[in-house]
């Protein structure tokens, strides 16, 4: 980058093993886990707008969790302090869910591995729990306060949580 513009760029490797598409400038790679950097900030954002705390009880912004996530602060949730079962792969099998079955969830609870805010231990649960939170506080569907608040001012314009709108030309395929 010079002067604010890009100058250079270089792909390594392929897009996807079949097609043997080459990386590319314009590939569109899934982020996963990456993305809770966008979550964390949007929750410290509202903080510093003053529309929520990190000290604040999970449910006050979530009421769904009500009648079980008594102790679990929103900064619990971002600091994978909640308490809740390691859950590694949850985020793959959920993404199918719609926002009334994670809202099921929410209202079911989850498993506790620990006391809340007494240990790490890592929760996809837990950060998704802080989009509903961002959802909740900002009025907003959560793809869309970041695409507004975070993508759109960064000129990420070819970022998206909708993978189905990504051109099958463009996007990078994960293996194993």
């Amino acid at each position: 980058v010079k002067d604010g513009k890009l100058v250079a760029v270089e792909g390594m490797g392929v897009q996807d093993l079949e097609a043997r598409r080459p990386v590319t400038a314009d590939s569109a790679f899934r982020i996963a886990s990456m993305s809770k950097a966008f979550t964390a900030y949007g929750v410290l954002r509202l903080e510093a707008e003053g529309k929520l705390a990190l000290s604040d009880p999970a449910a006050k912004h979530v009421p769904e969790m009500s009648a079980w996530a008594t102790g679990i602060t929103v900064g619990d949730l971002m600091h994978h302090t909640a308490g809740f079962v390691t859950d590694d792969p949850w985020g793959d099998r959920q993404q199918v869910r719609t926002p009334a079955e994670f809202t099921a969830m929410l209202k079911a609870g989850v498993p506790f591995s620990t006391a809340p805010g007494s240990a790490y231990e890592y929760s996809n649960f837990g950060y998704a729990t802080l989009g509903r939170t961002i959802s909740n506080v900002s009025g907003k569907a959560y793809q869309r306060w970041v695409g507004e608040t975070i993508f759109r001012p960064l000129g990420m314009a070819s970022t998206s949580y909708d993978v189905i709108k990504v051109p099958a030309a463009m996007l990078a395929r994960g293996y194993r």
